[in-house]
């Protein structure tokens, strides 16, 4: 059967294909077949030009053809190689269309000056792109749908770099919806790109996440690498810092593969920025140096702006400040002469922290206050860096009150902005762009327990209060979460399947997170604790007989403001990494304690943890001389420490909380409580643990082969629940930290959504009570979770258990819960006839108790 032959290429088809190469973000490609139809149009000399449509009517004359040429090859030439082609291009193009007849000049200039203004504006030169924005403005009456289009997302390009960002959001706005109303589904995604963009920055993260989510049904046609690295830049200002280099690598591959130079050399400086917010200020600096050679020839705007991070990151090294601070003022200057006023206003902040580095805070003040007032305008991590500038100088100048007022507004910004979602993950990980602004309170702080105390304590409560609110139902993330659940459990023992599938895997791990990040809060935030609040939480603990463990870094050292709420002292602990070191060497005893349980090795392992046990607690607890009852608020680092298990705390009840507002906040006794005890599978003695536990109780029930749908079910239904499975934390993603029910795996991102009336849960599965601390004041794990949910009170353990120390211990607790026993002492008796690996069963959150069964 003969072929078919070719369709012919004529100057129209390379026009359209390299069009579509332009918008897909393949500009090698565009850039070869424009310049090929470039050269065709010069050698054939036609008059009219087939397949290029004229902006008035009909097939485009030569030299509307040549200019429309040149328009969109100047697209290609942007991206490829910087913006001296690109705009000696765009220039050209304006040349030839303002010789054609004026039915046709009118609009096509017009284009041309849009196409100038995106150039000016994607390279930094604001001023140069408002001025051609504004004489193509005065033709808008006459343009179509595409070209009106084009006008406010240009418009609004160079608006967000503007002392009014906010206009931004109306000029996308309407950009989408004209797209939306003339089926132009690519440029649509284009404009909420930007739209998602320009939110972010304005601080709102959540409504951000929710615009990237709305748009992946917009993303046929577009550039996947700009769609990527938008998403990335409001995950990295929102903390989740490992989230967003998965992006940004991705975005960069993307873009390499695609010829998008510009966009990867954007990328690379947001890998450094990456680096830098995670406090590796060598690879920050070697990234940013990589994204400025990337730059150099291109964009000298962005090429700046990677030098910026650049000098951020020296600066953070401490060394060669004057130097520093020089070079950022010549970057000021720079971004002021090209009118990107954004750029030169953090370039002023980076001056600025410079100048308090250097003890020059009257200089730090005067660049704060020529800007646009970067504590209320810009991304919400600029904006707390700001209020930190200013602190840091009240400092400096021996005036603490102005210094804490301004981190009061900080701290404000915070919540109010968090108040606004209702992702725990989120919540927890904005919480790192403020751990300098709550070691500068600390700072501050009078020196007295109490004052110490409440400098910490509004940080720690901000960190772990509940949303508001649950998240609305979300049915799209509902479902793939159902189906990661089965995948996981259908993969579980098929060594191969899950190689083959793990991609799969981490695509739908991923869109989950995604969707819910970008759930919305409601309600506004509760205010940050008071000298009056925390008052009352100290006579909570005097009520409850109850001494105080709150352990704080500062400096490089632990430091314990303990004792009882009558008598509190500051300790000096000494240096902070032993002690977290012994933490380490702690949790490594547990788990190989763990694994040799009944083997031949047990007793050998056994005396490893003893001594490891001894000497974190010769360390921390002992030299406190506490004695009854003590509420240890660990830091975050030390959140999964078992502190009952240390040799000082035996024998006493040992409650931990993430505040003492939220243990003083909580004190709940359940007449009659409603029990179910549920069993996962593949546990041995777990039917039996729970079918114990269920007989302790009169409204006990017991559950065996338990689904994802019983647990939820238990949790809206029943005072407590008790769960016997397998457990695992995942320290690269807590959200899908998990308990292993009949049909896979039950997420801590399951339960966010999921209403609950259960005040008290028991969780008898390894790892169930690890966290993962991001460098903030908050940790996040099941149980943290659970605590962040609303669960006023969890036992778990942060480390593997044996199943048969579970099933013997936790039966046993459960007997003296029932006996109207609160649940830390419970805990603790039930302990002294148990393993000592029973031990590592923590009583987290407020106190529970129940009235007594029986007579």
């Amino acid at each position: 059967m003969p072929r078919a032959t070719d369709a012919p290429v004529s100057v129209g088809s390379l026009f359209v294909q390299g069009r579509s190469a332009n918008v897909e973000g393949r500009p090698a490609e565009g850039e070869r077949l424009l310049r090929r139809a470039l050269r065709m149009l010069h050698e054939q000399r036609p008059a009219r030009v087939p397949g290029v449509e004229s902006v008035g009517s009909g097939d485009a004359a030569a030299p509307e053809a040549e200019a429309r040429l040149l328009l969109s090859l100047s697209t290609s030439l942007v991206q490829r190689h910087g913006a001296d082609s690109a705009l000696e291009a765009a220039g050209r193009a304006l040349e030839l269309a303002e010789g054609l007849e004026p039915e046709v000049r009118v609009v096509l200039v017009a284009k041309c000056r849009l196409q100038l203004a995106m150039i000016n504006g994607r390279t930094g030169h604001t001023s140069t792109a408002l001025e051609h924005l504004e004489r193509a403005l005065t033709s808008v009456d006459q343009l179509g749908p595409a070209d009106r289009f084009e006008l406010l997302l240009s418009r609004g390009a160079v608006r967000v770099d503007g002392p009014d960002p906010s206009s931004a959001e109306t000029d996308f706005a309407e950009a989408a919806r004209i797209a939306r109303e003339h089926d132009l589904p690519v440029q649509e995604f284009m404009a909420r790109h930007n739209l998602a963009q320009t939110v972010a920055l304005s601080g709102d993260l959540p409504r951000a996440l929710q615009l990237y989510r709305d748009m992946e049904r917009l993303g046929q046609g577009a550039s996947r690498a700009v769609a990527l690295h938008g998403r990335s830049r409001t995950l990295l200002d929102s903390g989740l810092v490992d989230e967003a280099r998965d992006l940004l690598l991705r975005a960069a591959t993307e873009a390499e593969s695609t010829g998008q130079r510009l966009v990867a050399g954007e990328i690379q400086g947001d890998l450094a920025l990456a680096e830098l917010v995670e406090g590796r200020h060598e690879e920050a600096a070697e990234g940013a140096a990589r994204a400025r050679r990337l730059l150099q020839h291109r964009a000298p705007g962005l090429r700046r702006r990677a030098e910026l991070v650049l000098l951020d990151a020296r600066r953070r090294r401490g060394g060669r400040l004057g130097d520093v601070a020089r070079r950022g003022r010549a970057l000021v200057e720079a971004f002021d002469a090209d009118g990107d006023h954004v750029a030169a206003d953090l370039a002023r902040l980076i001056v600025a922290e410079t100048e308090v580095d250097r003890g020059r805070t009257d200089e730090a003040v005067r660049l704060l206050r020529a800007t646009a007032d970067l504590t209320h305008v810009g991304s919400l991590s600029t904006r707390l860096r700001a209020r930190g500038v200013l602190a840091s100088a009240a400092r400096d100048a021996e005036d603490a009150p102005t210094a804490r007022r301004h981190l009061r507004a900080a701290l404000t910004d915070l919540t109010e902005t968090l108040a606004g979602s209702s992702s725990l993950e989120l919540r927890a990980a904005t919480h790192l762009h403020a751990q300098d602004l709550a070691r500068l309170d600390l700072a501050v702080a009078p020196e007295a327990p109490r004052e110490t105390l409440l400098a910490v304590e509004r940080w720690r409560e901000a960190a772990s209060r509940s949303p508001a609110v649950l998240p609305p139902a979300d049915p799209e993330l509902a479902r793939r979460t159902t189906v990661l659940r089965h995948l996981r459990h259908q993969v579980r023992e098929d060594l191969d399947r899950a190689h083959r599938m793990r991609g799969r895997l981490r695509e739908l791990e991923r869109s989950v997170a995604a969707l819910s990040w970008s759930a919305p809060g409601q309600g506004g935030p509760r205010g940050m604790v008071t000298r009056e609040e925390l008052a009352r939480s100290l006579g909570c603990l005097a009520e409850r007989e109850t001494s105080l463990v709150y352990l704080i870094e500062s400096q490089g050292r632990l430091l314990a403001v303990a004792g009882t709420a009558r008598r509190l002292r500051t300790v000096d602990l000494g240096p902070l990494p032993p002690a977290l070191e012994e933490a380490r060497v702690l949790a490594a005893d547990l788990e190989t304690g763990a694994r040799a349980f009944g083997g031949p090795m047990e007793q050998t392992l056994q005396r490893s943890l003893e001594r490891s046990v001894q000497a974190l607690d010769e360390r921390v607890l002992r030299p406190l001389r506490l004695e009854g009852r003590a509420l240890v608020v660990p830091t975050p680092a030390l959140a999964s420490v078992p502190w009952g298990l240390l040799p000082s705390r035996r024998d006493h009840p040992t409650p931990v909380a993430p505040s003492v507002s939220a243990w003083a906040r909580g004190g709940t006794e359940v007449a009659a409580p409603t029990v179910a005890a549920l069993a996962g599978p593949r546990l041995g003695l777990a039917r039996d643990e729970v079918d114990r536990v269920a007989t302790v109780w009169p409204q006990g029930r017991a559950h065996h082969e338990t689904t994802a749908a019983d647990l939820a079910a238990a949790l809206g239904r029943h005072d407590v629940v008790h769960v016997a499975a397998h457990g695992r934390h995942r320290d690269d993603s807590p959200m899908f930290s998990s308990v292993w029910l009949a049909d896979g795996p039950y997420f801590l991102a399951d339960l966010e959504r999921q209403p609950r009336r259960a005040s008290h849960v028991v969780l008898s599965a390894c790892d169930s009570g690890r966290s993962r601390h991001r460098g903030g004041s908050a940790a996040l794990g099941l149980a943290a979770g659970l605590l962040w949910l609303g669960v006023e009170s969890v036992v778990a353990a942060p480390c593997r258990i044996p199943d048969e120390v579970a099933a013997d211990h936790l039966p046993r607790y459960h007997e003296l819960l029932a006996r109207g026993l609160p649940a830390d002492e419970a805990l603790s008796r039930a302990a002294t006839r148990a393993h000592p690996l029973a031990g590592a069963f923590v009583a987290w959150g407020a106190p529970w108790s129940a009235t007594p069964v029986g007579p």
